[in-house]
């Protein structure tokens, strides 16, 4: 082909319109929640992070016999320095609730359709769909199967079927496969969310119990990569 027929091809296409993009018709729609909804899209962490989970008025846990043992055997193991008893030394997911007190930064990221929990600890994510159905018999898992809905002002998230190969918290209290969780966030001021966390378990505790927590809203959205690995203690 010429440099003259050439130019007039080069030019033909420059002036064609785009090739227009096929809808997509079955791709979600993440639009914010409706006004008047409390968001508490942001980036948030604990101002001072929990390593020991205690009831909201101070106390221990209310362990049964099964759960003094098993607390017991993980306390001693760590006054002697073994860190390889605690599951997230071999990169184990954290859990529910304890993704919670890890010390790191995580987002909110609120929208009609669901509300998502991005945790820069080994880049952990959870997507909680409102007012879903559990499953009659779920398999369990290291995060669980979770439901969100809101009671008036204060966004709740019940989890269960979760397998009981995490610990609840840093110092080692143990839960069974029949653990329920219920997390409770509410805005107390745009900057702070005061949240408690109850836990049902009765293969470890005789009851069940609340524990209480505060977030405090952190600059941006951005949050760094941290990947496990052996070397990396989570």
């Amino acid at each position: 082909m010429n440099p003259a027929a050439l130019a007039a091809v080069a030019l033909l296409l420059a002036l064609a319109p785009p090739a227009k993009i096929p809808d997509a018709p079955d791709a979600p729609v993440f639009e914010q929640p409706p006004p008047g909804t409390p968001n508490l899209t942001g980036k948030w962490a604990m101002p001072e992070p929990i390593t020991h989970l205690l009831t909201t008025d101070g106390k221990e846990p209310p362990l049964n016999e099964a759960g003094k043992a098993e607390y017991a055997r993980r306390q001693a193991a760590l006054r002697t320095g073994n860190r390889k008893i605690d599951p997230v030394s071999d990169c184990i997911m954290h859990g529910t609730p304890r993704l919670l007190y890890a010390p790191y930064p995580f987002l909110i990221l609120q929208t009609t359709r669901s509300v998502n929990f991005v945790h820069e600890v080994n880049h952990t994510f959870r997507i909680i769909y409102w007012d879903k159905e559990f499953p009659e018999d779920p398999d369990p898992d290291y995060l669980g199967y979770s439901i969100a809905r809101f009671e008036g002002a204060t966004l709740v998230i019940d989890t269960l079927g979760l397998n009981d190969k995490t610990w609840l918290d840093y110092s080692g209290l143990p839960h069974g496969e029949k653990l329920r969780v219920r997390e409770r966030y509410t805005l107390a001021d745009p900057n702070t969310i005061k949240g408690s966390v109850t836990l049902t378990d009765p293969d470890y505790y005789t009851a069940p119990w609340t524990t209480s927590f505060v977030l405090k809203r952190q600059p941006g959205m951005s949050i760094a990569e941290n990947v496990c690995t052996d070397t990396h203690r989570m």
